[in-house]
């Protein structure tokens, strides 16, 4: 009988596997800190950032452990040197430029906090270099799946409208209406898919007779403020009904009261991997186009930029941006459309006096 192989590279992922020096130096970059003891350089990382650091660097252990096992007696330091990271590049030639970017962007982050004396001059010529064959990722992807957020509205009453057809009662039923009221929610109010998963009954979301109240806390946003909002009327009603008549049918399948906003089959909360490929399912069965969560937020943008250059100043407002650079690159892409519209307009014009 044949026994399942974990990949050479997943125990590496976490840092008990990691040898003793490496884990030391992760302990070091993250001490709290004392009256008499220094605070580490990246205490102030969030845990799912160190999760994410310490899953590339984990990945960095992984290839130096299967292709220069010998390194891994040397210090962490000195195993970062350009020929090491060159070879480890070569040897992730099949993934995307953006995911090189990252996987090396998150060893070189942890190399120069923990030896910021060093002479790190190449890795950051050798990471500018990535940053620019990255560029922002692969456009193409995007390509098609960029719908406006009046048209995701649109998707989610007619995600509504088919769960409604179905018996009363029945999980297809309630499930339906749940991915309606995701999707309904997303379109006016495009929050990261881990805020999404992290809505709590109570706590993060309250329900009154006359409104709903969403409020985000600095650590379920990614730029930590806190974040709240009244649901918009146009969600309200795919929200209310989710919450008095299907959500209820899907906790009792539960063994436990999960607070979570969204519940899965099982009455358990749904995770931030559940629900990506769930949004994805229910706008592609009625696009025909695969829509992921994080498409939403392009899809507000895209739709603030088609209003107006003026409108394109609330995109960080509303996607919860620390600072103004995305609202900033799609204001210019307004000024192109309303350009482009006043170009358009006075070519229509002069053609009409030559008539």
């Amino acid at each position: 009988m044949k026994r399942n192989r974990t990949p050479r590279t997943d125990r590496w992922r976490w840092s008990a596997a990691w040898p003793l020096d490496d884990r030391r130096l992760w302990q070091n970059l993250f001490a709290p800190g004392g009256p008499l003891d220094d605070r580490g350089p990246l205490i102030h990382l969030r845990e799912t950032s160190r999760q994410t650091l310490m899953s590339r660097y984990g990945r960095w252990l992984g290839w130096l452990s299967a292709d220069r096992p010998e390194t891994l007696a040397h210090a962490p330091l000195d195993r970062t040197t350009m020929d090491h990271l060159h070879d480890w590049l070569r040897a992730l030639d099949h993934t995307a430029p953006m995911t090189r970017l990252m996987f090396v962007d998150g060893v070189l982050r942890i190399a120069m906090a923990a030896g910021p004396d060093r002479d790190w001059s190449a890795q950051r010529r050798l990471k500018a270099r990535l940053k620019q064959a990255a560029g922002r990722g692969d456009p193409a992807r995007k390509q098609g799946r960029i719908l406006s957020s009046m048209h995701l509205l649109e998707v989610a009453t007619e995600v509504s409208e088919t769960a409604m057809a179905r018996p009363e009662g029945t999980l297809s039923r309630a499930m339906g209406l749940r991915d309606a009221a995701m999707i309904a929610l997303l379109a006016l109010l495009p929050m990261r898919r881990r805020s999404l998963a992290r809505l709590r009954i109570g706590n993060s979301i309250s329900m009154t007779e006359d409104r709903i109240v969403i409020a985000l806390a600095s650590a379920d946003t990614k730029s930590g403020k806190p974040w709240d909002c009244d649901v918009p009327v146009q969600v309200e009603s795919f929200l209310r009904t989710y919450l008095v008549e299907a959500r209820p049918i899907l906790a009792r399948r539960g063994t436990i009261e999960d607070p979570h906003l969204w519940l899965d089959r099982t009455g358990r909360g749904m995770t931030e991997a559940a629900i990506g490929p769930r949004i994805a399912e229910a706008t592609l069965r009625v696009t025909g186009i695969r829509v992921p969560p994080h498409y939403f937020r392009d899809a507000a943008a895209t739709t603030f930029v088609r209003i107006s250059p003026q409108a394109a100043r609330l995109i960080p407002s509303v996607l919860g941006h620390a600072g103004p650079g995305t609202a900033e690159r799609h204001y210019i892409h307004a000024q192109t459309i309303e350009a482009g519209r006043d170009y358009a307009a006075l070519i229509a014009a002069r053609k009409r006096r030559a008539r």
